[in-house]
C-alpha cells in the first residue's frame, strides 16, 4: 500500500514575510561586509608602508644615518625640487635621451628621488599603490609616451611622498622622531603612474649650497608674505629656510573611513586621522574647510612665520 504526501505551497503572506527578513538581513550585512574590505586593505596599506618604513631605515644605515635627498639636479646644476621625475628613472625612452651637452635630463635628477633611492631596499613595487586609489591622469606632452613601445620597462604606481624638510637630514637629528612625518599619501587618496613629486618639498634656489633644511630662516610678520609662494627660484633666502607645499585639493584626504596610514621618521607606521581641521593632525588647513568627499575645498597649508608646514619639521613639532 503506497502513502500519499501532500504538499502545501506558500502564501504570498508567508513570502513577504522571508523576503523582508531577507531584506532587513542584507541591510545589515552590507555595511558590515564593506568596513571589513576597507578594513582589509587598510591593513594590507599598513604593511606596505611598514615595510617602506623599514626600507628608509635600511637606506639610512647604508648612507651615513641620512634620509634620502628630495631631488637632484637638472642638466643647468639647479636642485630640481618641486618637479616631476620618473618613477622608476629610466622606465621611459626619454628618461634616457640625453641634451645637445650629453646630459640625461630625466635620468639625472630621477636618480635622486626617494623612492628611487629606495626601490632595492622594498620587497615589491605594489607597495608603492594604495590599495583601492584611483591613478591620476598622464601629464602630457612627447616626455609622457606610456605606449609599450617607449617603456624600458614597467613604470611604478605610486601614492607615498617623502617628506621632503628631511632632505639629506640625519636620521639621530630629528628632535621628535615618533611624530616627525618621513612618507605619507602627499597627494591624497590618488596614484602617479611613472611619476611623482616630493610633498612638501624643501626650497632650494642656490645650486651652490647644499640643499638640508634650516630652522634658522627669517621670521615673516606685519601682512609680509612669505617668499615660497611668490617665486620658487628666488635667490633672496638661504636653502632649506622655507619650504612649498604642492597642490592638494583633487585628492581625498580619507582613504580608510577617515584615516590614512603614514611612516614616521623612527621607522614605525601607523593609521592617523585625517580631514579633521586641528592643527596637531591636519597639514592641509587650521579649519574644517572640506567638502563632503573629504577633499580639501581650498588649497589652503598651514604655514608657521619661517614658511615651514610645521607638522613636517624635524626641528619641532607643533
Amino acid at each position: 500500500m503506497s502513502l500519499s504526501k501532500h504538499s502545501r505551497a506558500f502564501t504570498l503572506i508567508e513570502l513577504l514575510v522571508v523576503i523582508a527578513i531577507i531584506a532587513i538581513l542584507a541591510a545589515i550585512l552590507f555595511p558590515v561586509f564593506a568596513q571589513a574590505k576597507v578594513a582589509a586593505k587598510k591593513t594590507a596599506d599598513l604593511s606596505n608602508t611598514k615595510q617602506i618604513a623599514t626600507a628608509t631605515m635600511i637606506y639610512g644605515t647604508d648612507n651615513d644615518d641620512l634620509f634620502p635627498l628630495q631631488a637632484g639636479r637638472d642638466c643647468g646644476g639647479l636642485w630640481n625640487f618641486n618637479s616631476r621625475v620618473y618613477v622608476p628613472a629610466d622606465w621611459n625612452k626619454s628618461a634616457v635621451a640625453t641634451d645637445n651637452g650629453g646630459c640625461q635630463k630625466r635620468v639625472h635628477s630621477g636618480y635622486q628621488t626617494p623612492p628611487t633611492e629606495v626601490l632595492a631596499y622594498v620587497k615589491s613595487d605594489q607597495m608603492w599603490q594604495m590599495p583601492g586609489t584611483s591613478v591620476a591622469s598622464p601629464p602630457t606632452g612627447g616626455d609622457w609616451d606610456y605606449s609599450a613601445g617607449n617603456q624600458l620597462k614597467a613604470p611604478i604606481k605610486i601614492t607615498y611622498s617623502m617628506n621632503g624638510l628631511m632632505t639629506g637630514y640625519s636620521t639621530t637629528a630629528v628632535v621628535s622622531p615618533a611624530t616627525t612625518p618621513a612618507w605619507w599619501p602627499g597627494f591624497g587618496k590618488t596614484a602617479y603612474n611613472g611619476y611623482t613629486y616630493t610633498n612638501p618639498f624643501l626650497i632650494c634656489p642656490d645650486p651652490n649650497a647644499a640643499c638640508t633644511f634650516s630652522g634658522s630662516g627669517p621670521n615673516f610678520g606685519g601682512g609680509e608674505s612669505c617668499n615660497n609662494m611668490d617665486n620658487h627660484n628666488s635667490p633672496g633666502f638661504a636653502n632649506g629656510t622655507q619650504s612649498g607645499f604642492g597642490n592638494i585639493d583633487y585628492g581625498t584626504v580619507w582613504a580608510f573611513g577617515k584615516t590614512e596610514n603614514w611612516v614616521y621618521t623612527d621607522g614605525h607606521a601607523k593609521s592617523r586621522p585625517t580631514g579633521t581641521g586641528g592643527a596637531k593632525d591636519d597639514p592641509f588647513v587650521t579649519s574644517p574647510t572640506y567638502r563632503a568627499t573629504g577633499v580639501p575645498a581650498q588649497n589652503l597649508v598651514y604655514i608657521d612665520s619661517q614658511c615651514h608646514v610645521p607638522l613636517f619639521r624635524p626641528d619641532y613639532q607643533p
